[in-house]
C-alpha cells in the first residue's frame, strides 16, 4: 500500500513539473507587450533596448510612443497605455518618467501609471528628481537604470585634460534634471576650487526655452572669461547641440559634455559618458528580470553600466589648440 501511494505521489509530482514547464513555455511563446514612451524619437538607447530581445530570442512586441519633445503630449500617451495595459512600460528621459510615473509623495493613480510594472532609462538623476528614494529600491512598482556619470567624476576627468578656474553652465529651468545638476555642480565648487557661472535660458510666452537666445548666452559666458562650459544632458540643449558647441568654439570655449551626442555628433571637446546603446541593453536586461523571471520591480536595484567612456573630439581639439595629455589619450576613445 505504501509503495503504491509513493508511486502515485511521484507521478503526481512529475505531472505537476511537466504542467509548470508547459505553462512557462506557453508564456514564453506569447510575446510580451512593452509600451515605450519616448521624448525625441527612437535613438540609441531605444535601439539597444530593442536589440537585446532579438539577440536573446525573447519574443516581445514593443510599441513606441513618441511625445515629440512636447511634454503636453505625455498625458494622452499615458491614457493610451492605461487602456492597452501592456506587460511593461518603459519611459525615456526625466521629463517623461516624472510625467508618467510621478514623483515620491506626488503619485496620482489617475494621472500616473502605478499598476503596470515600469522601468525608466536616460533619467539623469532619479534620486534628485524624486523618482526613487534611493538606488537600492524604488519601494514601488518601478525600477530603472542610470546613465549620467556623476558630476564630480566628470570634473575630475576634465581636470586631467586641462585646468579651469571658471566653470560655465546653461540652465534650462523647464527640465528638472537641469536644475538638479546645477545644484550638484554648485555644491562641488569648493571641492574643486572653481567659480560657478550660470546663465538662464529665457522662456517664450508658451513657457518653452528659446533656441535663439543660446548664442547670446554663450557670448555672456565668454565675456565672463569662463574656462570650460559644462553641458548638461538636457533634451533642449542636446537638440540644439550644434548651435551651442559651434558658438562656443567661435569664442575659443571648450565644452565638457555629459552625453555622447554632443561629442560624437557635434563639437564638444570632451565627454565622460555612458553610451546610450549600452544603457538601452542594460535596461532590457532589467526588463527580462521582470517579464521572464517575474521579479518585482521594487526588488531590482537601479544600476549603471559597469564602465564609462572618456570621449575626445580630436578635430575640435586641433581647432581649439587644446591637445590632450598623453595620460588622457591612453584611456580615451578618440573621435576623429
Amino acid at each position: 500500500m505504501m509503495s503504491s501511494m509513493l508511486r502515485q505521489t511521484r507521478w503526481a509530482l512529475v505531472i505537476f513539473v511537466l504542467l509548470c514547464a508547459q505553462s512557462m513555455n506557453e508564456a514564453m511563446a506569447r510575446p510580451f507587450n512593452i509600451s515605450m514612451i519616448l521624448f525625441r524619437g527612437c535613438e540609441d538607447a531605444c535601439k539597444g533596448f530593442k536589440e537585446y530581445f532579438v539577440t536573446n530570442k525573447i519574443p516581445v512586441n514593443i510599441e513606441l510612443l513618441d511625445a515629440e519633445s512636447d511634454a503636453k503630449k505625455i498625458p494622452a500617451l499615458v491614457s493610451q497605455v492605461k487602456a492597452k495595459r501592456p506587460d511593461l512600460v518603459v519611459t525615456w528621459g526625466t521629463t517623461v518618467s516624472i510625467a508618467v510615473l510621478g514623483q515620491i509623495g506626488k503619485v496620482d493613480p489617475n494621472k500616473h501609471i502605478t499598476d503596470i510594472p515600469a522601468l525608466f532609462m536616460i533619467a539623469s538623476t532619479p534620486v534628485g528628481s524624486k523618482l526613487v528614494p534611493n538606488l537600492n529600491s524604488s519601494e514601488r512598482n518601478i525600477s530603472g537604470t542610470l546613465y549620467i556619470v556623476p558630476p564630480d567624476t566628470l570634473l575630475n576627468a576634465a581636470r586631467l585634460y586641462m585646468p579651469f578656474k571658471r566653470l560655465g553652465y546653461i540652465l534650462n529651468s523647464t527640465e528638472n534634471n537641469s536644475k538638479v545638476l546645477e545644484a550638484e555642480i554648485n555644491l562641488l565648487k569648493n571641492k574643486f576650487g572653481y567659480e560657478f557661472i550660470k546663465v538662464d535660458v529665457p522662456l517664450n510666452a508658451e513657457g518653452k526655452p528659446m533656441k535663439e537666445s543660446l548664442p547670446g548666452l554663450i557670448e555672456q559666458l565668454a565675456e565672463k572669461k569662463v574656462d570650460l562650459l559644462y553641458m548638461a544632458a538636457d533634451s533642449f540643449l542636446l537638440v540644439n547641440r550644434d548651435v551651442i558647441t559651434q558658438t562656443a568654439m567661435s569664442h575659443n570655449l571648450p565644452v565638457l559634455a555629459s552625453a555622447e551626442a554632443a561629442v560624437i555628433e557635434s563639437n564638444a571637446l570632451l565627454g565622460v559618458v555612458n553610451r546610450y546603446f549600452t544603457v538601452g541593453q542594460l535596461t532590457a536586461s532589467q526588463a527580462e528580470k521582470i517579464l521572464v523571471s517575474k521579479v518585482n520591480p521594487k526588488d531590482i536595484p537601479i544600476v549603471a553600466p559597469p564602465q564609462f567612456s572618456y570621449l575626445i573630439n580630436m578635430r575640435v581639439a586641433k581647432e581649439l589648440k587644446r591637445y590632450p595629455p598623453i595620460k588622457v589619450l591612453q584611456v580615451a576613445d578618440v573621435i576623429k
